[in-house]
């Protein structure tokens, strides 16, 4: 049937046009990224930006929206460098996880500034057309972290020991001091050494006998000789008190039970034992006897 026959052509035709409608359009790209490589080619044309082609990797486009979601801290222009530092490590924690360029990032962290913070960056930000954030950092710790806290920082992390800490509280400010001397933990050999060598000497006598290569087995182990040193001191306490203390006398020691010091007998204190005046009798008569020599006989 004719009407049958036209519908089979057309269906045949469809396909072919399909494939030079695509020829087309391939075409057409490629033609868009010649031109832009020829315009970038030319100092004289105006620079375009690159087309994303399609599977590239392009950054996200970030806003401030985002930025804020994640709560960020406020600076207000504090004089504590410390102060200073923790907030800044704040700002960074936040950009580890939200995709932002150099000039994003100064922008979205000067959005924090508040009071003292935001006069010194208005009069800072005028000084140069286009803030980038190494620059930015540059010119921050100068202002609020200068070279001078950054060297007593060095010189307390080189000059830390444990002392009377414990081993944990010791580990947490090596590493909070390290964060001021990475030329010092270059590698995980020299952190572990450094840490070793600032240990108490009844554990780091211990630890240094295994020439552990890591700061966490180095920790580790340092831990476990706590444990035991702890261990070992109570154990002495206890024995301590069960053989009485610093006390020295004859007999029985009844310290911790419930029986007189006296007689031996439960129900009573040593103040009130009836046997008290006998006891007591017998003690000063026996010390009378030990302190005066023996009478001579006569002759």
């Amino acid at each position: 049937m004719p009407p049958r026959r036209g519908r089979g052509r057309r269906g045949a035709a469809e396909p072919e046009d399909r494939v030079d409608r695509i020829e087309r359009i391939l075409e057409g790209l490629v033609q868009v990224v010649h031109d832009v490589h020829n315009n970038n080619n030319h100092d004289d044309a105006p620079q375009q930006p690159a087309m994303p082609m399609p599977g590239a990797g392009a950054m996200p486009r970030t806003t401030i929206k985002q930025f804020q979601q994640l709560r960020p801290p406020t600076f207000y222009g504090t004089p504590d460098p410390m102060a200073a530092e923790a907030w800044l490590l704040g700002i960074e924690r936040v950009f580890e996880v939200l995709p932002c360029t150099d000039e994003q990032k100064v922008v979205f962290t000067t959005f924090m500034f508040e009071g003292a913070a935001l006069i010194w960056w208005q009069l800072k930000k005028p000084l140069e057309p286009l803030w980038l954030w190494p620059r930015f950092l540059e010119v921050f710790n100068e202002e609020y972290f200068p070279e001078m806290v950054r060297d007593q920082k060095i010189q307390e992390f080189l000059n830390l020991k444990q002392g009377n800490m414990i081993v944990v509280v010791y580990n947490a400010k090596f590493m909070e001091l390290s964060l001021y001397a990475p030329h010092i933990m270059s590698t995980e050999s020299r952190k572990a050494r450094r840490f070793g060598a600032g240990l108490r000497w009844n554990i780091k006598n211990k630890v240094e006998i295994f020439q552990l290569p890591t700061h966490q087995e180095v920790l580790h182990a340092a831990l476990i000789d706590e444990e035991s040193l702890n261990e070992m001191s109570q154990f002495r306490k206890n024995r301590k008190k069960r053989i009485g203390g610093n006390k020295k006398h004859w007999g029985e020691c009844r310290m911790g039970s419930r029986a007189c010091y006296g007689c031996g007998q439960e129900g009573h204190q040593i103040r009130d034992c009836p046997m008290k005046s006998k006891i007591q009798g017998a003690g000063t008569s026996a010390s009378a006897s030990i302190r005066q020599p023996p009478a001579e006989k006569e002759k």
